[in-house]
């Protein structure tokens, strides 16, 4: 059991940490996410050690809070309005993104591996990004314009399509390498189904509490009811994810879609009041992060971590590439938004638990020990070096409002 005492001086020390490191980091014109990850990893297992790793497993709700006030955030940036106005260049750009990435790191592990299904599984992850240390990148630097909302669109519908990949190619995986052709819980049907029913049921779930929500905020008018009223229905919406196993970036992302396009001045005052309470979670978020550093199994995988790294990265730019190519988007799009979907976090290591559970169930440890290492590895490098590609990309961009 995790006692007490170390949640409070993890929480309180990570905090301050992270306060006096983002001070370094804001010298060196990088992130302040930079500095909350290598806060994380100082207090974590292998340096500092004041947590162990089924300590950090502890602290999962944080992971959980964070990725729904994130899909909130992304869903209050899509204003339907503006997004007619990008057209299909967003569909373009997350279809050839999400597969760029997936088709290279899929056949670059396979060849490593000497293992088409383990190229399946690392494929389906890689092509995840995380919204996390962009958006607070987008946030630091009051990142506005075209450029900019069409990146919240794609970090929002990209890991839609990521779930999806991941859902059809873990069944796969595991029927080849059992040698299974159908049945129980590894049918491709049922994968299908069960994919296509955790995002439907997210949507409406968020559209329901959306409708419910609007009207009932435009009641009330002081800052604190307010944020109350928002953190009460987000942690609610946390636990309804958690309970019928639903998207929780999905379900807060559709109702902050709704919210925007229902009512811009809401919208407005809930973000407003939301953003006084949000930045001891992100800190703590990405903290969480850092204590994964783990240097045994980064030497371990080194070769692997780093081919995957860089097909994932050559993947996300030459898919964000071609997509806006085709769909005749603006140079800007074209040659920089793919530099601001380097970062991988919550969501790819989510799902490598999840694949590594069911590998162990199906007995393959190696495997199952190869994915979670590898991932947690290239997530933590990926979460450092990430948000300093972002902030280049949104420099280029010639969209942020503050001077570096």
């Amino acid at each position: 059991m995790f006692p007490q005492y170390l949640q409070l001086l993890f929480l309180g020390g990570s905090i301050l940490l992270a306060l006096i490191l983002s001070r370094g980091a804001t010298l060196l014109k990088t992130p302040l996410i930079v500095g909350y990850i290598i806060a994380g990893a100082l207090l974590g297992p292998d340096l500092l050690g004041m947590l162990s790793p089924n300590q950090i497993k502890s602290l999962d709700i944080v992971n959980l809070v964070v990725l729904s006030l994130i899909g909130f955030g992304i869903g209050g940036e899509l204003r339907f309005k503006e997004l007619q106005k990008l057209g299909k260049s967003i569909i373009s750009i997350v279809i050839f993104e999400a597969l760029g990435a997936f088709l290279l790191v899929g056949i670059a592990s396979a060849l490593i591996l000497k293992s088409i299904p383990m190229g399946l599984i690392f494929g389906s992850l890689a092509s995840a990004t995380a919204p996390a240390g962009t958006v607070e990148v987008i946030k630091q630097y009051k990142a506005k314009g075209e450029f900019t909302t069409t990146l919240y669109a794609v970090m929002g519908l990209d890991d839609i399509l990521a779930l999806l990949l991941f859902t059809i190619s873990l069944p796969i995986s595991i029927i080849l390498m059992t040698g299974s052709k159908s049945g129980g819980e590894v049918s491709i049907l049922h994968a299908l189904e069960h994919a296509g029913l955790e995002v439907l049921f997210s949507v409406v779930a968020g559209v329901l509490i959306g409708f419910i929500m609007v009207p009932v905020a435009k009641l009330i008018h002081d800052r604190v009811s307010l944020l109350l009223l928002s953190i009460g229905i987000i942690l609610i919406n946390c636990g309804i994810s958690e309970y019928f196993h639903l998207s929780p970036i999905l379900l807060n992302m559709t109702m902050g879609i709704v919210l925007v396009n229902r009512s811009k001045i809401t919208a407005r005052k809930i973000f407003s009041t939301l953003g006084d309470w949000t930045p001891p979670m992100y800190v703590w978020f990405f903290a969480l992060i850092g204590t994964r550093l783990d240097i045994s199994l980064i030497m371990k995988y080194s070769f692997l971590i780093i081919v995957y790294i860089v097909a994932r990265s050559l993947g996300k730019w030459t898919g964000t590439f071609i997509g806006s190519t085709i769909s005749k988007a603006p140079a800007k799009i074209r040659n920089f938004l793919g530099l601001a979907l380097m970062s991988q976090a919550g969501v790819a290591v989510g799902l490598a638990l999840a694949a590594s559970k069911v590998m162990e169930k199906a007995g393959f440890h190696l495997q199952a020990v190869q994915i979670i290492s590898v991932i947690t590895a290239t997530t933590f490098i990926v979460m450092v070096v990430g948000p300093i590609i972002a902030k280049i990309a949104l420099f280029k961009s010639g969209e942020t409002n503050v001077s570096d």
